[in-house]
Order: structure tokens, then sequence, then C-alpha cells
């Protein structure tokens, strides 16, 4: 797995953080260790939609 850095807010989800994190190829991904889940996104607008979307309701950003 390539270094990734996060390029967003990073927010409290079932009981891990959620966050959009950036490769170097330029790809965004949106991870969640919470859920488990780690998403390609199509861009940083997708991206950050999803993360609002799917982890930031009734979620605390840090």
């Amino acid at each position: 797995m390539s270094r990734r850095e996060i390029v967003s807010k990073q927010f409290q989800h079932n009981g891990g953080t959620a966050r959009v994190e950036q490769d170097a190829g330029g790809h965004q991904h949106v991870t969640c260790s919470g859920c488990g889940t780690d998403d390609f996104a199509p861009g940083m607008a997708p991206a950050l939609s999803k993360l609002v979307t799917d982890h930031g309701n009734q979620s605390t950003p840090r």
C-alpha cells in the first residue's frame, strides 16, 4: 500500500476516524477505521461529499 496524505478534516465515526486521503498519484480515497472502509473517489468534491454524507452525520470533527 502506498503512503497517503490526509487532505480533509477528520471525523469520529463508529469508534474510529473517517477522512479523505490522497495517494502519491493524486487519487482521493475516503477511509474510515470505524467502518473498515477504504473507497476510491473520482476527485476531491465527490470524496468530501461521500465523507460528509456517509460519515459526517452524528460525528464530531477533530
